[in-house]
């Protein structure tokens, strides 16, 4: 919804969503200031599909049905999505009029419904056939494969009420009951009145338990008062020790100068950290052609347990790394 809402203003757009926002609130406290809300909303935002399609949902659970289909329509032509034809049909019967649904099951909107759209589309057509009093045909519309297998994982209850409805309508009173029980056992997301209809509480999932659950967390507070008169102790035990000229050269005793000025010592230090570092590349070298004169070895997957206890020493022998040997070898 806030993509579409896009479309408006910035200060028109704030107050269609808080005007939604508040008739979902008052939708089970208040619903004829839920109703207020909503229409004020599509009032000023009737530009928006979804504006339009979530008044006409709340004026559908209300039970104001001629409002649930003018809007539900708008929103259709709108945003041409097809998922409210169920909603739309329901209204239909809620309004004596269920040719009207039968029309638009016919249609060819419901040929693009998704399969949960379609199963409630279903159902309201069953509801039709029934309102005409062809409780048979009703009862046949409900026969499909979703009646007695998972759709997409999981057991579609609202289809079984459904058929259990029709079944007591049919005065087939016991197979009405098994399948209202079958509801109410599978119903774990309250999604039917099942379980109330049969007089007991409706089932339970077990939540997966959390580490939050087990185990209680402790925070501790990082901040140390000993540590930070520690640390004041030793910043000023350092203040006192002599400071050492990072620049000089090798000290002299008193009375004794020193030969060499500062300059002289920086060059000097210099020269030697460049004699260190030929020496560390002369060495580098030495590695790289010890390293080149050995053939490299690729490990045959078949022989990893054979080289895993090669490198366990014979009686009377000492084993001696790889890499040390090459470094004896290089120096040699």
């Amino acid at each position: 919804m806030r993509e579409e809402l896009r479309g408006l203003s910035k200060e028109t757009a704030d107050r269609v969503a808080q005007h939604l926002v508040a008739a979902y609130l008052l939708e089970d406290t208040d619903s004829e200031a839920s109703q207020a809300h909503a229409r004020f909303a599509a009032r000023i935002g009737g530009r928006v599909g979804a504006v339009r399609e979530t008044y006409g949902i709340l004026a559908y659970r209300a039970g104001d049905f001629r409002t649930a289909v003018r809007e539900l329509r708008t929103s259709l032509r709108i945003t041409g999505r097809t998922d409210v034809l169920p909603l739309i049909a329901d209204s239909e019967r809620g309004m004596g009029r269920p040719e009207r649904a039968l029309d638009l099951a016919a249609s060819d909107d419901a040929t693009s419904l998704g399969v949960d759209a379609a199963i409630e589309l279903m159902i309201v057509v069953a509801g039709a056939y029934a309102d005409t009093g062809d409780v048979e045909t009703a009862l046949r519309t409900l026969e499909v494969p979703a009646l007695r297998h998972k759709v997409d994982g999981r057991w579609q209850v609202r289809l079984w009420v459904a058929y259990a409805d029709l079944l007591d309508r049919a005065e087939r009173t016991e197979e009405s009951k098994r399948w209202l029980t079958l509801a109410a056992d599978a119903d774990t997301e309250k999604l039917t009145d099942a379980a109330e209809r049969l007089g007991r509480p409706a089932p339970m999932v077990e939540e997966n338990p959390t580490f939050a659950d087990d185990e209680s967390v402790a925070v501790l507070d990082a901040y140390d008062p000993s540590s930070e008169e520690q640390g004041a102790e030793e910043a000023d035990a350092a203040d006192e020790e002599p400071a050492v000229r990072s620049s000089g050269g090798p000290s002299t005793g008193p009375g004794v100068e020193s030969s060499c000025d500062e300059g002289d010592v920086q060059v000097t230090a210099a020269a030697e950290d460049s004699t260190a570092g030929a020496t560390s590349v002369e060495d580098a070298s030495e590695n790289v052609a010890t390293t080149e004169d050995e053939p490299a070895e690729v490990a045959d997957p078949e022989d990893v347990s054979a080289e895993a206890g090669a490198g366990t020493p014979v009686d009377g022998e000492t084993s001696v790394p790889q890499s040390a040997a090459s470094s004896a070898e290089g120096r040699a």
